[in-house]
This record gives structure tokens, C-alpha cells and sequence, in this order.
């Protein structure tokens, strides 16, 4: 592996350092995410080109008009423009290409990631805004509580939501405990996912 590594041309040895660099903080950035700690690891976000720019802001509000932004500067389009650029670099130039060659190609791959991960990411956001939509349209509905919800913590309930029997993360009113099956009215929506409710007085 040493002999390998040392009779590359140091161009090459920098494109395979960017593309092992970037493509381990993909993997961690990935694995992180699964695990539920990297929901908001992008921390460029202040320099993202933001599509509600261009006016003023009206309404607050979640429920009457969406605030998907089109970040193309973030944490995870640059990891994605530096893995890219690396491997087609390291590639291309292995493969016979010139150095400018290898190198506009490489760019030309990074700066697609970056387009294309930035674009996943927004259409997420729409989706998790069109589900916040979704969810509000349970508020007042009587469902009934499909898995505990513990002491200030959340369980899940079984609602009607948008014509449809969803299954729904809940909180109750004053924190206490609400058991299985339970009778329960949603009162408001907490965040994305979660919903308020209180037990059904029989």
C-alpha cells in the first residue's frame, strides 16, 4: 500500500486524500444521521441562497405557506462536492486525462453533488412541511392510544388524519401517564411529528 501510495503523482495523491476525506465524513454524517444526532448538522446554513429571500416575511406560521429553502451552500452539499471531485479526479487522471482535464471533470462531478444533494434535501423539507400541513388537519379528532405515553415523555396514538388512520407520536396535556387504548381528543401539534391530546372523559 506505502509503494502503491508513493509512486502516485502528488495531484493524484491529493484527489484520493480529498475524495477518503470527504467520503468519512459522508459515512459519519450518514451514520449520525440515522441515529437521530445529525438532524441539524449543517451548519453553513447562513450562507445558503434561501428562495423566501426576495420578500418580506408575512406569516409565520408553518401551516399557511411553505419555507422550504433551496440550500446550495451547506454542510452536506460540500461533502458531497469534495467526495465527488476527489474520486472523478483521482479517476480521470489514473484513467489517462490530462491534469486541467481531470480536474474541470472533477468539478463538473462535485459541483453536480452538490446540486443534486442540495435538491434532495429541499423536496425533503417540502415533504416534512406538506406532513405539518397534514397533521394540523387532526387537531380536534378523537383517536385512541396505541402505545403508552409515559410521564412527560411520548407515546403514539391512532387518529384520523386527512380521510386517513394514521399512527402518530403524542404527548398528553399535563404529562401524565396515558395507558393502551385509551380514548383521546388531539389538541394541538407540538412540532413535525408530535401532537397534544388529553384522555376522553367517558
Amino acid at each position: 500500500m506505502q509503494a502503491w501510495w508513493s509512486e502516485l503523482a502528488s495531484l493524484t495523491q491529493a484527489f484520493y486524500g480529498c475524495a477518503v476525506f470527504f467520503t468519512l465524513l459522508f459515512l459519519w454524517q450518514f451514520i449520525t444521521t440515522l441515529i437521530g444526532l445529525g438532524d441539524s448538522a449543517d451548519v453553513m446554513d447562513h450562507d445558503s441562497f434561501n428562495a423566501n429571500d426576495a420578500g418580506p416575511d408575512v406569516d409565520n406560521s408553518p401551516y399557511d405557506h411553505g419555507t422550504a429553502t433551496f440550500q446550495l451552500l451547506s454542510l452536506r452539499s460540500v461533502i458531497a462536492f469534495g467526495m465527488l471531485f476527489g474520486w472523478a479526479g483521482a479517476l480521470y487522471l489514473d484513467s489517462g486525462h490530462s491534469t486541467e482535464d481531470s480536474v474541470l471533470r472533477g468539478l463538473v462531478w462535485g459541483g453536480a453533488g452538490m446540486v443534486l444533494v442540495a435538491y434532495f434535501f429541499y423536496k425533503v423539507q417540502q415533504l416534512s412541511e406538506s406532513h405539518n400541513r397534514n397533521l394540523s388537519s387532526c387537531i380536534g379528532n378523537e383517536g385512541e392510544v396505541y402505545i403508552d405515553i409515559p410521564e412527560n415523555g411520548a407515546g403514539q396514538i391512532r387518529v384520523m388524519e386527512s380521510g386517513a388512520v394514521n399512527y402518530i407520536s403524542a404527548r398528553s396535556k399535563d404529562g401524565h401517564p396515558i395507558q393502551n387504548k385509551t380514548p383521546v381528543r388531539v389538541l394541538r401539534t407540538l412540532d413535525v411529528t408530535t401532537v397534544e391530546v388529553e384522555p376522553i372523559q367517558s
